[in-house]
């Protein structure tokens, strides 16, 4: 007699083991709403991206999305001006003062993406916390623009640790964005400065992390700008950078 069985009426033989499985299922759908129960089972986001690929002669500047809007906008004015694709990683308290900054941003061939609601050091909070910086942030830009972004850097720390990736995961995010060059532009150093750390690290397929809010690097955005392009590198999306 096989003892691993159990008898389920006419239906025939269930497998204990699937029987426990499924008053498992049943339980936490009791317990969790079926969102909540779907997000509780979502995979957890993939390794940190730091770069694209180096046979492509593309790099993606990212800016974390706060502060000074005038600073905002002169950044993508210069971007215009250059012709060159930027992605955006916004943090959520800052759109929702400035909601109108979404559809500019979109609208001028940009990425937005997910920064937290408020960026707190993430590496310092339990997963509840993490999840819910996230899921405030994806959906106010849902709520904004239709979609919460394809991207999600974390807030306060250069990598994620597995307990930002269970959040992301969940939030509807395959991987966390970090990068390969830092250019320490939020030290205020001047804008020479910051294009000297550009300079000496940037490669083929690099991710470059700046930030709107600070003045020098208004001033250093055109310089960079101009070093990248005599270096045959293209400033695209992370979008297009990321892409097959």
């Amino acid at each position: 007699m096989d003892t691993d069985k159990t008898q389920d009426g006419p239906a025939g033989e269930f497998d204990r083991r699937d029987f426990i499985r499924f008053g498992a299922a049943l339980s936490l759908g009791a317990i969790l709403s079926p969102s909540a129960a779907m997000a509780a089972q979502a995979a957890p986001a993939g390794p940190d991206i730091l770069h694209g690929l180096r046979t492509r002669k593309e790099v993606a500047i990212t800016f974390h999305g706060a502060g000074s809007l005038a600073i905002a906008k002169s950044i993508l004015s210069e971007a215009a001006n250059a012709h060159a694709g930027i992605s955006v990683l916004v943090v959520g308290s800052w759109l929702k003062q400035h909601p109108a900054m979404a559809k500019i941003i979109l609208n001028a061939g940009h990425d937005l993406g997910n920064h937290t609601m408020t960026h707190p050091v993430l590496t310092q909070l339990p997963l509840a916390k993490v999840q819910k910086e996230i899921n405030e942030c994806a959906a106010l830009l849902k709520k904004l623009t239709g979609t919460h972004g394809k991207w999600f850097r974390p807030s306060g720390t250069i990598r994620s640790t597995a307990t930002i990736r269970t959040a992301a995961g969940r939030a509807g995010y395959r991987n966390c964005i970090s990068y390969d060059v830092d250019s320490i532009d939020y030290s205020d150093q001047s804008a020479g400065a910051t294009l000297k750390i550009i300079e000496k690290l940037v490669k083929p397929g690099s991710i470059i992390g700046m930030h709107f809010g600070h003045p020098n690097t208004v001033k250093a955005i055109p310089l960079v700008l101009a070093h990248l392009h005599a270096k045959g590198l293209k400033p695209v999306t992370l979008t297009e950078l990321l892409r097959k």
